[in-house]
Parts: C-alpha cells; structure tokens; sequence
C-alpha cells in the first residue's frame, strides 16, 4: 500500500511542478525511514518489525544457554600460578637437549621451550661463575595453567603436569582474591594432581558442579573455560568429537582415557574444566594435538575424580598392578584370524617376573575379556577396571585361551610410582615455628631418604634449633627424621595444620606432640612454657 503511494502521482493539485513533486517524495521517504509521520500520510501508518521465526527464538535460546553455563562456571574455575627454582644455563641446556622432551604435551612442551628461551643469558654464552652461582638459586613465577574448585575446603582439580616440579603456587580466584596452595597429592600416569587452597574462607568458593563422563555422548555440545595464553576466563564451545582415546602419546604405558573435543583448548586452559550444556564438569582439558588444529582432549570427570578422591583422602593414589603388558585383540590381527570364539577382549602379550599375573594361573595368549564380571574390550578398557582393585585382594578374570573359556584368579600389587620431578610447592618446605624451634616438613621420600626412616602420614622434623623449648624439654626424645602424627590429639599433614594448632594452644598449660621415630615406636612429648 505504502510502496503504491509512494510511486503512485499525490493526489495534491495539478499545479505542482516536478521539483516540488521530488521534494515531496522525499520528505515521503524520509519519514517512512525514520519511522515518523508525514502529513501527507495516514496517521494510523507505523513500521514495524516483523516478528521472528522458530529458528531464530531457538538461536536465541541457545545463545542464552551459552551464556548462563559461562556465568555459572566460571566462579569454580581458578588460574593456577606456579613458580620454579632458577636453573643455570648450563642445567637449562642440558634440559633443552633432554631425549624425552618430544613426548611432552604440546602445551607443556612449548611452555618448557619458552622457559627455557627465559634462561638463555644475553648474547648467547654463559656468564662466567661469580659467588652468588654457588647459592641456592631464587625461584620465579613461570608457568600458568587453570583448575577448578571441588568443595569448600579448598580443594583444587588440575592437571600434574601443571604443579611439576613447582616450589610455590598461588591461585586467583575469579573475584580477584589471591591465595597460596600446596600440593595435596598427584598421579602422575593419569596426569591428575589436587592442591589446596591455604587459609581460604569456605563462603567464598564455589565448587563446580560435577557431570557423569560415562554419560557423555559423541556431539554433544562441549564448553572449555581456562587462562589459555594468560587469557583468564575465556569460553570456548565445540562438541565431543570421540570418547575412549589412548594412543595419543607416545607412551603406552600412561593411564590415558581421553575425550577428544573441537572446542578450542590452547596452553594455560590445562587443568580447567570441559563442561557439558547443562554447566557439569564432564572433564579435565589436559593437551593438544598441535596448535589449531581442532583436536583438543580431557580427562573423564569419572576417572579424575576416581583418582582424586583418594589423592584428598590419603595424599596418594595407590593403584593396583597385574604386571602384564596388554594390547587390544582388535589390534592383533593375526591372533584375531586364529580365534573364532571370540571377537573382543584384550591380550596378554607379556608377564612380568615378580608380579601379580606371574603368581597366578594367567598366561602368554590368553585374552581377557572381563575383570571381577566387568567386560573388557580394549586395553583401556581394562586399565580402568583394574586400577582401583583393592591390593592384594584376589579378583576373577574371564579369559580365553585357545578355545576354552576359564576363570583366573589374581591378586593385584601395588603398583610403584616411577622417579618424577620434586615437588616443594609452599607449606611443604620446611618451616620454623618459633619459640618452639621445629623446623617441619611433610613428610615424603626425600626426607625418608635423608635420614633412613619409613615414610607415614604427618610432619617429618628437620631440623631443632640450639636452645629452643623444643631442644630444652624434649632434646632426649625429639630429634630431625622423627615424624609428628598429632598435636593436641588432632593429626597433622600438613605444615599450616600444625601452624593452626599452634595458634589456638596455650603454651602455659603445655601442648602435647604424638610422634613416630625412626624404629616405628609410637610416643608423646609435651612441650610447656609455664617455667620459663
């Protein structure tokens, strides 16, 4: 109607010459545009907008899903700040020409290349050595990774390789409020580590809301949160583009599970959560396959969490070991053909002397295709069933060996942690409390070996100062490489929990130290200031 008269002639006189006609057209025009009115136009005339489609209020909807998981995200999520000890340049080169640096995570592989860059001196050659090069060398803030909240004790999930070899961490929260961590405990065959917040308030975290990985389907949507390239807090959204994947690295041996997602992942979003539609953490963003490739991959949630429960409970992961060396009968295509009962399982390719399998009635051949009544079908498969099995409890194996299906009972050991980076990250240094003069460490394999003691749960003495109420009360009972297990009747793990004690007691009215000495010998000192 408005097009017709617009083109149309107006109905205004025949007196009007071409100029005006154009003048008004365009006083026409122009009010029809700026949504007003003209005179010459019926005042009940408005434009409006045309209502949008279903496929345009679904858009909508879905942006705003968006939308509300990264605003219910990401107050659970945290970046991670990790300093490391100074290397000389001549360490630095030796570390730069490490064989094992090529099967490094890229992330991880190209933060060790700009660490290294950071270390080489100006020029190109080597300071000559002055008396501060024989000194305990300062560390520095040089790695970043993400991780994300799990309760409100301050329980933090991230990935190892993030916290490897750190001597401190500091973690930032999404309010801008800054604390230091120590390292609760790490696996590094899954690459699953816990730290924990020191001293945070418990109503200013928010855990993150945990998703079933199991449940997660090939597709679906797939949202990564993290500080890639100190970007803090960016959102990055793809799917889930495969389940199940382990041959990744290029070492068999890792306890490896990944999801494989397109959402983008890049190095700083390590330890961070991948989360599903709904804001639940279905998994731990821990490498790349090459930059911008599309190609990133997590953790299960179900595995992280498998693990990290322990590792909160008890500052390790114990997990169980058959000693066999394995691989997917789907991988073996000749064994494969021989087989006709059976399609699926897992072979036993080797046993190793001395282990669980080499105890038991289990052979060379054999396929496995269920643990304790569990299927199994790839070599993760069964990686995942027998991680967690009680050591030294028998478990049944399904097995086929030629064509006859039978039993196997086995009994798993524990498996031993392979030789990895120290870490000293925070309130595992040593520390002096004053006046009573302890210098204590948690208690770890470095301190077993210093002084040629077993290692147990608790704060392993360093060190007594000359004169102290340590060294003066208890001088015949306490001495470096003991281990205190309770103060006051409450246990220790960790320095700021014997700091915490510390605080509330009155030394006056004495403060009781429950030990373990070298021999195994449980005792108690009480040490009391009421006479000095």
């Amino acid at each position: 109607m408005l097009q017709r008269q617009l083109l149309s002639p107006p109905a205004c006189g025949n007196n009007m010459n071409m100029r005006d006609l154009i003048r008004l057209r365009l006083a026409m025009l122009t009010a029809l545009l700026m949504g007003g009115f003209h005179p010459f136009l019926s005042s009940s005339l408005q434009v409006v907008a045309d209502e949008p489609s279903e496929a345009v209020l679904w858009a909508q909807r879905l942006n705003e899903a968006f939308v509300e998981v990264a605003d219910r995200v990401a107050p659970s999520v945290v970046v991670i700040e990790v300093a490391h000890p100074v290397v000389s340049a001549a360490d630095s080169l030796d570390l730069q020409n490490h064989p094992n640096l090529e099967n490094l995570p890229e992330d991880l592989r190209r933060q060790m290349e700009e660490f290294f860059k950071q270390q080489q001196p100006e020029g190109g050659s080597e300071p000559s050595p002055s008396p501060e090069d024989t000194e305990r060398p300062e560390d520095r803030f040089d790695g970043k990774g993400s991780g994300m909240i799990l309760d409100n004790e301050g329980h933090i999930l991230t990935n190892y390789h993030v916290i490897e070899a750190a001597s401190r961490i500091r973690v930032r929260l999404q309010n801008g409020k800054i604390f230091q961590a120590h390292v609760r405990g790490y696996d590094s065959q899954s690459d699953v580590a816990i730290i924990q917040l020191i001293e945070a308030p418990a109503e200013i975290l928010t855990p993150i809301a945990l998703g079933d990985s199991d449940k997660a389907r090939v597709g679906e949507f797939a949202i990564a949160i993290g500080a890639p390239f100190e970007l803090e807090y960016s959102v990055t959204y793809g799917h889930i583009s495969a389940k199940g994947r382990s041959a990744v690295t290029l070492s068999r041996n890792l306890d490896h599970d990944f999801i494989q997602t397109d959402a983008d992942i890049n190095p700083g979003n390590s330890g961070g959560p991948l989360v599903n539609i709904q804001g639940e953490v279905i998994g731990v963003n821990t490498m790349i396959r090459g930059l911008n490739t599309g190609i990133g991959f997590a953790i299960p949630i179900n595995m992280a969490m498998e693990i990290g429960n322990q590792l909160i409970e008890t500052g390790t992961f114990k997990r169980a070991l058959l000693g066999i060396g394995i691989q997917s009968l789907s991988e073996n295509y000749l064994l494969n053909q021989m087989l006709e009962s059976v399609s699926q399982g897992v072979v036993v390719s080797s046993i190793q002397v001395g282990s669980a399998a080499a105890d038991s009635l289990l052979q060379p051949g054999d396929i496995i295709i269920a643990v304790a009544g569990h299927p199994v079908a790839t070599s993760q498969q069964l990686k995942n069933q027998v991680r967690s099995q009680t050591i030294g409890q028998p478990v049944i194996l399904d097995v086929v060996r030629h064509q006859e299906r039978l039993q196997v009972e086995i009994s798993p050991k524990e498996w031993v942690r392979p030789e990895v980076a120290t870490i000293t990250a925070n309130e595992t240094r040593p520390v002096v409390h004053r006046p009573l003069g302890l210098k204590l460490r948690k208690a770890d394999e470095t301190g077993a070996k210093q002084f040629g003691v077993s290692i147990a749960e608790g704060l392993m003495i360093w060190e007594i100062e000359d004169g102290s109420l340590a060294e003066r009360m208890a001088g015949n009972t306490l001495e470096p490489g003991i281990i205190i297990t309770a103060v006051n009747y409450q246990p220790v793990r960790e320095t700021f929990d014997f700091a915490r004690i510390y605080r509330e007691a009155d030394l006056s009215r004495g403060m009781m130290i429950q030990y373990l000495d070298g021999q195994g010998n449980r005792g108690f000192v009480i040490l009391s200031d009421q006479d000095l």
